[in-house]
């Protein structure tokens, strides 16, 4: 049966992504084989919860991102920092780190536990929206989401891409309120809408 390695997310407005997109093309100059992001198939986003769900579970999964987004109001978030992120293959990931706040925890927590019965941990290659070779590093991070990086390891960030912070960084504040069900590409990379909704 065909799965498909999900990512529900929050999307940042359109000024967050218009920043996240400027670093990541600075990010990108002299590096070729940067992540690249854009606001139609590579999309700026907050990981809430990742997984695989069936094909024959994706209108389930809809109508409970629906639910969700009713019985949550619209966040006002705060980017306090840029993280530097060493990872196993050598890369230094670069992030906008976003405060955890009550909101934002909320959430976070109430999608993990609606959505645990709807995931599977058994992501492979083949249900990526990218064709294979894909990072090994990707499979991972989707497989062990839940429980390892959920709850009290939860990291709230906007991945901008490999290389050094950017030296102008300014904390800023924004409202978001897009909660989407987006299949994963390689380097966990938002690539397809497959369901979307919006916080009250």
């Amino acid at each position: 049966m065909k799965k498909f390695a999900i990512d529900i997310v929050l999307l940042p407005p359109d000024p967050v992504m218009n920043i996240a997109l400027e670093w990541n093309r600075e990010l990108c100059k002299g590096r070729p084989d940067n992540i690249v992001l854009n606001k139609t198939n590579y999309l700026p986003h907050i990981t809430m919860a990742m997984g695989c769900v069936s094909e024959s579970r994706l209108q389930r999964a809809n109508e409970m991102l629906r639910t969700l987004a009713n019985h949550h109001k619209m966040l006002e978030l705060q980017i306090s920092n840029v993280k530097s992120i060493g990872t196993a293959s050598g890369n230094t990931v670069i992030a906008l780190d976003i405060e955890n706040n009550v909101g934002l925890t909320e959430l976070h927590e109430s999608i993990v536990k609606a959505f645990q019965t709807l995931l599977s941990q058994d992501a492979t290659a083949g249900d990526m929206y990218d064709p294979p070779p894909i990072e090994t590093s990707s499979i991972e991070w989707i497989n062990r989401f839940i429980p390892h990086y959920c709850f009290e390891h939860f990291w709230p960030h906007i991945t901008l891409g490999f290389g050094a912070p950017p030296s102008n960084f300014q904390p800023l504040s924004f409202q978001a309120s897009r909660l989407a069900i987006c299949h994963l590409g390689n380097y966990c990379t938002c690539r397809s809408i497959l369901g979307e909704s919006r916080l009250k």
